[in-house]
């Protein structure tokens, strides 16, 4: 559902060795809950490069779309991690979804080589303290991740909207899915109220 306001919150189909994967578990719980439907728009992304491309182009073909929050999977780690750049390169260990595997690149050709997200940094410290469990991070990777937020900030600045944000997540046996579940909404509604949609 997109209306005025809408936050977009993207996840990511499973990928390379993992069976499911913890933002796509998320987005669905979201999805079952119609108390969020005024307020929050799920969507769950391929991964490879067009799954990195989708967010960009509704931020450049429909100005509703006020906020985003992208969530993806990061398996090694034991906390939830608050992307604060996205880097222009694609440093891939393995192949995406579509078998693309590129080991070293650039995401765009003369872009900039580090943008740092538009997200308030009030929203971002109200958002640390909600929990021991929760980091700031100055690398969100070479995968389809980084290159998502990456393409998703180029659209925003051009735009000069919307907020973008990137959570990487770590699997539920490090913290339950539904206390990640919790958060994510918890993080909504923060926008929802103290940002200018």
């Amino acid at each position: 559902m997109t209306v005025s306001g809408t936050i977009l919150v993207t996840g990511f189909v499973p990928f390379s060795e993992h069976e499911k994967n913890i933002s796509q578990q998320i987005i669905e719980q979201i999805s079952l809950n119609p108390d969020y439907d005024e307020i929050i728009e799920t969507c769950v992304l391929s991964v490879d490069e067009q799954g990195s491309r989708y967010t960009s182009l509704r931020i450049r073909n429909e100005p509703e779309v006020r906020a985003v929050l992208h969530l993806g999977l990061s398996a090694n780690s034991e906390e939830i991690r608050i992307e604060r750049f996205a880097r222009n390169r694609i440093m891939m260990t393995t192949p995406d979804n579509s078998g693309r595997h590129m080991e070293e690149g650039l995401i765009v050709e003369g872009g900039a080589e580090i943008i740092e997200t538009n997200f308030p940094s009030y929203l971002i410290d109200h958002i640390l303290t909600q929990s021991d469990r929760i980091r700031l991070s100055d690398d969100a990777g070479g995968y389809v991740c980084n290159e998502t937020y990456y393409r998703s900030l180029c659209a925003a600045l051009e735009n000069h909207s919307p907020k973008v944000l990137f959570l990487h997540l770590p699997d539920e046996d490090a913290i339950p899915l539904i206390q990640q579940t919790d958060f994510v909404i918890s993080v909504c509604k923060a926008l929802e109220t103290e940002v200018d949609l």
